[in-house]
């Protein structure tokens, strides 16, 4: 072979090489935006049930801090008196939930309880912190009124236990309204919150929910980051 025909080689292979990495760093980014998307709602929002529900300013953690619902994206559980006798429903959602977005900033998985039932969350925390990083889960203590009016002031369908504790978990977004399913679709009827005790709930529709409204944020960063960049080169 001839020193002439190697470069004629060489010249061949390096724009396939230039195309095999602009199509990577262009189609990556928009198959994980699609991951996002996937599933029934395709490229909608998830849509608000309740603009204006209670805050957690009369609540504590184990540790004595308060939490907020604004700018964050939130999963708001109910344990009841006994928490321990619910350690099905906190490990379906620490599995299929928590575990799955608890790396997105601004997520956090709150789990609302009353005195009676801190010693319970005390070792359920304890044991889940062997495995998981529990870092964005809280366990929020409050009065048996407190848990009443919040749980009343998210506007749902569904009722408290006589426990004060309830099967279902709630979407709350980072304008702390509570989101879920309208009936726009007559084939579905409002979803307010999520069954805990059931896997496919979680894993088909709450999961799926979940990430159309991360989307729905990430790409209302995209948009507003590129109307700045587009104001400041107007500049």
């Amino acid at each position: 072979m001839t020193e002439d025909s190697s470069k004629d080689q060489i010249k061949q292979v390096n724009p396939i090489a230039k195309y095999s990495v602009l199509i990577i760093l262009f189609a990556l980014p928009l198959v994980a935006y699609l991951f996002f998307l996937q599933g029934k709602h395709n490229f909608d929002t998830l849509p608000v049930i309740n603009e204006e529900i209670g805050t957690l300013e009369n609540f504590k953690t184990l540790e004595g801090r308060k939490l907020q619902l604004k700018d964050s994206i939130t999963i708001i559980t109910f344990l009841g008196n006994h928490p321990y006798e619910r350690l099905g429903h906190v490990s379906n959602v620490n599995e299929k939930i928590y575990k799955e977005f608890h790396k997105f900033d601004t997520f956090q998985l709150v789990a609302i309880l009353p005195e009676a039932g801190v010693e319970d969350v005390q070792e359920i925390k304890n044991q889940m912190a062997e495995t998981t990083d529990i870092s964005d889960f809280h366990f929020l203590v409050g009065d048996d009124s407190d848990i009443l009016k919040f749980f009343d002031d998210l506007g749902s369908d569904l009722e408290l236990n006589k426990d004060l504790s309830s099967d279902y978990a709630f979407i709350i977004d980072k304008s702390a309204s509570l989101r879920g399913r309208d009936d726009n679709d007559p084939e579905e009827s409002i979803i307010y919150g999520y069954d805990t005790s059931s896997i496919p709930a979680l894993q088909k529709v709450m999961v799926d929910d979940v990430r159309v409204l991360l989307a729905e944020y990430r790409f209302a960063f995209k948009k507003n980051r590129d109307q700045k960049i587009q104001k400041d080169g107007k500049g």
